[in-house]
């Protein structure tokens, strides 16, 4: 009988050794998890906090690159360039060009210059001529197809046209007297700053 009675006994108290053992490991476990969560709580804490604004501090900028100093060039006594420091002036460096070899007029200005302005003007004026002589075609054709219409309103469309076309005719002949006599007065100056006939006159003439 005895034996049988403390079978159940023992199983008993295995039992709630087993248990406290858990109940143990378990506190054990809550409070390790406590212990980390408090950790984690007071690094969140100590974190600093940087606002929007601060941070646009912090941005990296772009280095600041170093200009290298300017250098300047001259010519050797065997050709060869040979580099100078900034804003050094040395003897037999290279300075401006040498003056063009070309003929000027009193005031200093060229050959070339004279040649090319009365070009401009020349063509200037041949421009407007060629003007003048396309608006009177158009004046004399539109004149023409008035005549032959019979219709009145397409009479009055050709009317509007030609009335046009006459206003760009006074246009064109103020501009054309205007350009001739520039071309004089050019001709006028050039002669009086000591201008070369062959740089006034005009090619093939």
């Amino acid at each position: 009988m005895g034996c049988r009675n403390m079978k159940p006994f023992s199983l008993v108290l295995t039992g709630l050794l087993v248990a406290g053992l858990a109940s143990v490991g378990y506190s054990q476990s809550l409070a390790e998890l406590a212990k980390k969560e408090k950790e984690r709580r007071q690094a969140v804490k100590d974190a600093k906090v940087i606002t929007s604004e601060q941070a646009a501090k912090y941005q990296s900028a772009p280095p600041a690159t170093a200009t290298p100093p300017t250098q300047t060039t001259e010519k050797t006594a065997a050709g060869a360039d040979k580099p100078t420091g900034q804003g050094e002036v040395t003897p037999g460096m290279v300075k401006d060009k040498p003056p063009s070899d070309e003929p000027v007029d009193f005031q200093g200005r060229t050959e070339s210059f004279w040649r090319q302005t009365f070009a401009d003007a020349r063509q200037k004026v041949k421009g407007l001529e060629d003007e003048s002589n396309v608006l009177i075609l158009k004046r004399n054709d539109l004149q023409n197809r008035f005549y032959r219409e019979s219709d009145g309103f397409k009479q009055q469309e050709i009317q509007r046209e030609i009335q046009k076309t006459i206003y760009e005719q006074d246009v064109n002949k103020e501009n054309l007297a205007k350009a001739k006599s520039d071309l004089t007065d050019l001709e006028r100056e050039a002669r009086k700053s000591g201008a070369l006939p062959g740089w006034i006159k005009e090619p093939n003439k």
